[in-house]
């Protein structure tokens, strides 16, 4: 058996390596949509000479390395983490200080029958109520002493 490559070593192998393996010898046999090759052709040649690179050097010359540039495909895990991170970062500066508390009402088993003759008028009961019973609860010092921010939602 004639090897053109050496062997894989496990903790080395990644998507991409995996893809550059068999990427020819599967397209010959089987036809892919445009858009998976496209992805494919990404993920193979992303940090690779074929999307180019740069030059990062010390400023005395000891050390040089060369980035390659990255594919920016969406499905390229090398390609787009810094997409990703970025995107992640917006919501994330939105977010309120501190951890949030779900909360979850349940209406009696006794209730339903009312509950099911007037739906809106219940509904509207029942969130109000819930509303201030929270609000009283964690506005007393005795619990927690402030004045909580309420998103609820009804599910049925």
């Amino acid at each position: 058996m004639r090897r053109d490559r050496p062997p894989l070593r496990p903790d080395k192998v990644t998507r991409q390596t995996l893809l550059q393996l068999g990427d020819t010898a599967y397209a010959g046999k089987h036809r892919l949509p445009d858009d998976v090759r496209r992805a494919v052709w990404a993920m193979v040649v992303c940090r690779t000479a074929v999307l180019g690179g740069h030059l990062q050097a010390c400023p005395d010359g000891h050390v040089e390395r060369i980035w390659y540039h990255a594919c920016r495909h969406r499905m390229c895990l090398q390609g787009a983490w810094v997409q990703i991170d970025r995107w992640l970062a917006k919501p994330k500066g939105r977010l309120l200080a501190g951890e949030p508390d779900h909360v979850i009402c349940t209406m009696p088993h006794e209730l339903k029958a009312l509950w099911l003759a007037n739906v809106e008028g219940m509904s509207g009961l029942w969130c109000a109520r819930g509303h201030d019973t929270r609000v009283e609860l964690l506005g007393d010092r005795t619990y927690v002493g402030a004045t909580p921010g309420l998103i609820a939602t009804r599910q049925t």
